[in-house]
């Protein structure tokens, strides 16, 4: 389901330009301390990962998977890169869709945190200032009170999400769905009202007596 070596370019030709092209990882490390992944002096994907005989799981890390000293090479960008650079990945989604696919196993609750923060997140936020700049000397000294110069607590939508809100797709789905219900001893159930309401008022109402418990 998932590997780390590229396919045979004899049996499956397409598969291993797929991986060529998509699924190696730029040369990075201590030769390359410019590349993008670089951080502190070391790669942040951790490559190039190390020759694994056989696939091991780590509970707090993805999975190290195998990884075989073939002396395969592919020529990425002028550069010779062996298995120590491929990217994991499953090689029928690589060669269907032609594009950069990195698969890993779930097999730690920190992957799959990572994977509903997306889920979850909600919009990407902003804080913009809106001001207005004088061309008078004198008047650049003044401290003018503009409302339009609070900070404003902007949402900003991408083009993908923009669309899809659009024709009203479904952004995400939930199965099957869940529903807190809220436990309560009798005549204890939560009572919500403000600090202005008649308490006589709030006692007598018909919703208080009717919480999902009870119905």
């Amino acid at each position: 389901m998932i590997s780390a070596e590229p396919p045979n370019s004899k049996t499956n030709k397409l598969a291993h330009e797929t991986v060529a092209r998509c699924m190696m990882h730029g040369r990075c490390g201590v030769v390359f301390p410019n590349a993008p992944y670089m951080e502190k002096n070391k790669c942040k994907k951790e490559y190039p990962r190390k020759f694994q005989s056989k696939t091991v799981t780590d509970v707090n890390k993805y999975p190290i998977y195998w990884r075989r000293d073939t002396g395969h090479t592919i020529l990425v960008h002028g550069i010779e890169l062996d298995n120590h650079w491929v990217v994991p990945h499953n090689v029928y989604l690589s060669t269907k869709y032609d594009v950069h696919i990195n698969v890993e196993v779930c097999n730690n609750i920190r992957v799959v945190k990572y994977i509903f923060k997306y889920v979850y997140k909600g919009h990407d936020r902003a804080t913009i200032k809106m001001s207005r700049q004088s061309d008078n000397a004198t008047e650049r000294n003044v401290v003018e009170i503009d409302e339009n110069k609070k900070y404003l607590n902007c949402r900003y939508v991408f083009t993908s999400k923009a669309m899809c809100r659009i024709f009203k797709f479904d952004m995400h789905e939930q199965f099957p769905i869940v529903e807190r219900l809220q436990y309560h001893l009798p005549n204890q159930q939560m009572v919500l009202f403000d600090d202005d309401n008649d308490v006589h008022e709030v006692a007598t109402r018909s919703t208080i007596s009717r919480t999902m418990l009870i119905e």
